[in-house]
């Protein structure tokens, strides 16, 4: 893989491991060196300049280890970044300049300056000075709705507040491309509608930034994103638009099932149909409910019916169950690992 023109990012073949803390110094004792732990297995992947692109993954699958290796705070154990046709690793300084990044953490800011001394001391380590790093500091706290609080200390901040600043500061330099860790974490509702409408309409729409997304937020990412890449455990499980990744998960399917009863025998049956892939058990005032879901084929339907009918059960109600994104992300997941 190259570093084409029209791509903003491109990751090429990356692992990334970590030591492991525990029991670390018996291994550097014993055997001269702890042993690693792989937070990245062989990623790969592009973002088209103007693109809105999200990493989404549970906590601990990856995504902001490779957030860091695209912000040049990390480099990779193998394999090539390159941030509008720039490598990370040869020229870290150079792909910085073109970099934003927006972290979930806190402790970068200066807790006793105001926001205002925060923003200017970063907007002159970025090369902004004067009318203009004034100027710019104002419309960056236009947007993300801190004007009025923006000569009280940081550390008077809440938390979502304290958020808000982060995003400011990534967009504070006008960067070609932004890498943005949770921005809505900690935000109350109003104002992650917010931040979402800002990176989404103004950022993406209006000033054709490049944004990577990371978040844990399905539906966050659903909405926003033009493209979704699923992590877990360090690797890429699927990648695509979210309408491609639910038409990708579609063999799988979510019924739900009104029964009178429950027993042993009935479940053992409704398990054991071909292409059955898990259930949820809910006992309602009619009967016990079950939300079965099923790798659809010709006869698998056929066989839930006849293991849900048999020995006299009384089927109250069958209907398909509309997939949400969570049930895209369970399916998308569990059909890469089978395939």
């Amino acid at each position: 893989m190259t570093a084409p023109g029209s791509d903003a990012i491109v990751v090429d073949r990356v692992s990334k491991s970590f030591p492991m803390v525990t029991g670390a110094f018996n291994w550097i004792r014993h055997l001269g060196r702890p042993p690693r732990q792989t937070a990245l297995h062989d990623v790969s992947l592009t973002v088209a300049s103007g693109e809105l692109f999200a990493l989404l993954g549970p906590n601990g699958a990856g995504k902001t280890t490779l957030l860091k290796l695209l912000a040049t705070l990390s480099i990779p154990d193998r394999g090539r970044i390159f941030i509008d046709g720039v490598d990370t690793a040869r020229d870290s300084q150079q792909a910085k300049r073109r970099i934003g990044l927006c972290t979930s953490e806190e402790r970068s800011f200066y807790f006793r300056l105001t926001a205002r001394a925060n923003l200017e001391f970063f907007g002159s380590l970025v090369g902004l000075q004067g009318k203009t790093l004034r100027r710019r500091i104002r419309e960056v706290v236009e947007l993300v709705d801190l004007r009025a609080s923006l000569d009280q200390r940081f550390e008077s901040y809440s938390s979502g507040m304290r958020q808000r600043l982060t995003v400011a500061r990534a967009i504070l330099a006008d960067p070609d491309v932004l890498l943005l860790d949770e921005p809505t974490r900690a935000v109350d509702p109003i104002h992650a509608e917010a931040i979402r409408v800002l990176i989404r309409d103004e950022l993406v729409n209006r000033q054709r930034k490049t944004v990577v997304l990371a978040t844990n937020l399905l539906e966050e990412a659903w909405r926003l994103c033009d493209r979704v890449a699923i992590i877990n455990s360090g690797r890429i499980v699927a990648l695509g638009a979210p309408t491609l990744l639910e038409q990708s998960a579609q063999a799988i399917r979510r019924f739900d099932v009104m029964l009178d009863a429950l027993d042993d025998d009935l479940l053992a049956r409704t398990q054991s149909v071909r292409g059955f892939q898990g259930l949820q058990i809910a006992h309602e005032r009619l009967g016990v409910k079950l939300t079965v879901a099923l790798r659809v084929t010709d006869s698998s339907l056929a066989d839930l019916m006849r293991a849900l009918t048999a020995n006299g059960s009384v089927l109250r109600d069958f209907r398909p169950v509309e997939s949400q994104p969570v049930d895209v992300f369970k399916d998308v997941v569990q059909v890469k690992s089978d395939g």
